[in-house]
């Protein structure tokens, strides 16, 4: 019988020990769950973010065109994949451009990041003599 009684606290500890162990690890996956969760939407901003800063500069890029072929822009937003860009041209004192464009990362209905792009076209001098 002596055998017996001391057979059955070992299958207890060895329980006990199975589940502290599982536990540990439960709060380890845990803890490295809310880690990856952190990381992933840290990189899902800076992407936003960069997406957004190529908008902007590509709005500046579309301006300069249609000044250059058309001599004006034209008005209201342009939607993109992902985003839309707003873009104005503001004339300056100096009779150089101003062109103003903000690219906005659209989620959904939501914008999730914006950034600005500001670039001035100063007019040329004429030199005297030249016409």
């Amino acid at each position: 019988m002596t055998s017996q009684a001391q057979a059955r606290p070992e299958r207890g500890s060895s329980l006990v020990l199975v589940l502290g162990t599982l536990t540990v690890l439960g709060l380890v996956l845990g803890v490295l769950t809310s880690i990856l969760l952190t990381d992933l939407r840290e990189s899902r901003r800076r992407a936003n973010d960069r997406y957004a800063m190529e908008l902007a500069r590509s709005g500046v890029d579309w301006a300069r065109g249609w000044l250059m072929e058309k001599g004006r822009v034209p008005g209201g937003p342009l939607r993109v994949e992902g985003g839309e860009i707003d873009v104005r041209v503001e004339e300056l004192p100096s009779g150089g451009l101003r062109i103003v464009s903000v690219g906005h990362v659209v989620v959904g209905v939501a914008r999730v990041a914006s950034r600005r792009e500001v670039v001035v076209l100063e007019a040329r001098a004429r030199v005297s003599g030249t016409p």
